[in-house]
């Protein structure tokens, strides 16, 4: 994140930022200490492009433990160019959805990034003659109410690169649909198991409704939700756990969560 999404974000926190220069001075503390490091971001901006700050290996054994198994290398090394926007946008969402949340006591937990999340989907008519297919979400959380039920999601950060109509590309959003589908279908209604996929898109609001009519057409059962779909200014510009500003393959709009019982 950069230095005006985690002030952003501490809001959060118990004593949070007032002033950003106040949290800039912090990191700098920490990266003078070897425990965060930064890089800037190649994206379009007023003025100087923002930085963006990582954790170093001392920082993350500070944080989970002397002897803590460290991450893939690439989890501590700078993002590569073609994928700052969509990194940049992802943790715009997060920084809205945890401080939207804390305003109604729902907490965001159960974090998980890009890639460390994958789902193996038989895909045929037949067990016999099903190939397996291997989703991996931009990533995962849960969204725990404040009397105790928890809501799961995966998130697709769609920056309209992709096909949307495409079953043979590796990479359209046709292939999505229908693996997230396919995977959704093993689950009961109330199945604890269960999910959304959250579709956000961060060039394109008539996007979301190209996305979601698609998926009406592919889905093994339309009269249940599996997709939701919202632009990420959109998004930003109100209350996703109060506002409706998601909707489903049906056309019908909802928050995120349902906040009455």
């Amino acid at each position: 994140m950069t230095p005006a999404q985690l002030c952003h974000l501490s809001q959060t926190f118990e004593s949070p930022f007032q002033d950003e220069n106040n949290l800039r001075r912090r990191l700098r503390v920490l990266s003078q200490a070897n425990l965060v490091q930064r890089w800037p971001y190649a994206i379009a901006g007023d003025g100087r492009p923002p930085r963006y700050f990582k954790l170093t290996r001392d920082g993350y054994r500070m944080l989970h433990g002397t002897y803590a198994a460290l991450p893939k290398r690439r989890y501590f090394q700078a993002i590569r160019p073609g994928h700052h926007h969509h990194t940049f946008s992802l943790s715009e969402l997060l920084a809205h959805l945890i401080v939207s949340g804390h305003k109604h006591g729902c907490v965001v937990e159960s974090f998980a990034r890009e890639n460390s999340v994958r789902l193996d989907v038989p895909v045929g008519e037949e067990p016999e003659a099903s190939t397996m297919m291997t989703l991996y979400p931009d990533c995962s959380f849960a969204v725990r109410k404040p009397d105790g039920r928890l809501f799961s999601f995966m998130v697709e950060l769609d920056n309209g690169t992709e096909r949307i109509r495409s079953p043979h590309d590796l990479s359209s959003i046709e292939r999505k649909l229908r693996g997230y589908d396919a995977h959704q279908s093993q689950f009961d209604k109330f199945d604890p198991a269960r999910y959304l996929v959250l579709f956000v898109t961060t060039r394109s609001e008539i996007r979301v409704k190209h996305i979601l009519d698609h998926a009406a057409t592919l889905m093994r059962q339309p009269n249940r939700t599996v997709f939701l779909g919202c632009d990420l200014q959109l998004l930003k510009s109100g209350d996703p756990y109060r506002d409706s500003l998601f909707q489903d393959h049906r056309g019908l709009k909802r928050a995120i969560v349902p906040l009455v019982p």
